[in-house]
């Protein structure tokens, strides 16, 4: 076993997705007891359903781990959209609900775990932020580029606050990732990222949630406000 995390207890939003699959997977197969939510019904152990878009729901899901478990380790923003409307035609409905959900709700949801984690004295988040946000988006919107970004620079925020008191939050980029999201991409679109990323192949949910419970373990103990990279290469950020 990599990463030990026996007892554990970790929140995953955007649990139904492939990337939120694969990292409630890793979780639970290290001894993590994980809380898994999502707008879409799934059948995992302990899901909690919740709509991020509902302000009062960070607060119950949080209440509600804590009146199972009395403890909080690790919180993964996983949960978001992406629409790939073009930059002239994104409205303002959909700009805010874009940045509502990517950047918003993982604030909220952290803005809760992280004070019961400070008082706790430890804790790790990880928010998930995306290539796109380092270097802007074609392929994605606008608006998803951007809230990824703000999603970086909030991590840095977040891990200054929590630092004195033992809590370390870090981000993890994706690059392109073999899951929904790449499935309505065309094939010859498909062959020209492919041959954009030096080691030859799309990310796997797999290659992500490595990452994360990485930045979740105490292997990553003098690790925080850090953004890593999951790209093939693609994009090389010295």
């Amino acid at each position: 076993m990599r990463h030990d995390f026996t007892d554990r207890v970790v929140l995953v939003t955007g649990a139904a997705g492939g990337m939120g699959q694969a990292i409630c997977a890793d979780f639970e197969a290290a001894g993590a007891l994980v809380y898994p939510t999502d707008c879409v019904p799934c059948d995992m152990a302990r899901f909690i359903p919740g709509d991020l878009g509902d302000p009062s729901f960070p607060r119950t899901y949080v209440e509600q781990v804590q009146a199972e478990t009395g403890r909080i380790d690790v919180l993964v923003n996983n949960a978001g959209i992406c629409p790939r409307t073009p930059l002239p035609e994104i409205g303002e409905e959909e700009w805010a609900r874009v940045l509502s959900l990517n950047l918003g709700a993982g604030f909220f949801l952290s803005q809760v775990c992280i004070e019961v984690m400070m008082t706790a004295g430890s804790g790790a988040i990880i928010n998930m932020a995306s290539m796109a946000g380092r270097m802007g988006g074609i392929a994605v919107g606008a608006h998803y580029s951007a809230s990824k970004a703000a999603l970086i620079c909030l991590t840095k925020t977040m891990a200054r606050h929590g630092a004195s008191r033992g809590v370390r939050v870090n981000a993890v980029a994706p690059g392109v990732i073999d899951t929904s999201m790449t499935s309505v991409v065309d094939d010859a679109a498909k062959t020209k990222l492919l041959d954009s990323i030096p080691l030859g192949r799309f990310g796997s949910p797999q290659d992500v949630a490595a990452a994360v419970l990485f930045l979740s373990s105490q292997d990553a103990a003098y690790i925080t406000g850090t953004t890593l990279d999951v790209n093939g290469g693609q994009l090389m950020n010295g």
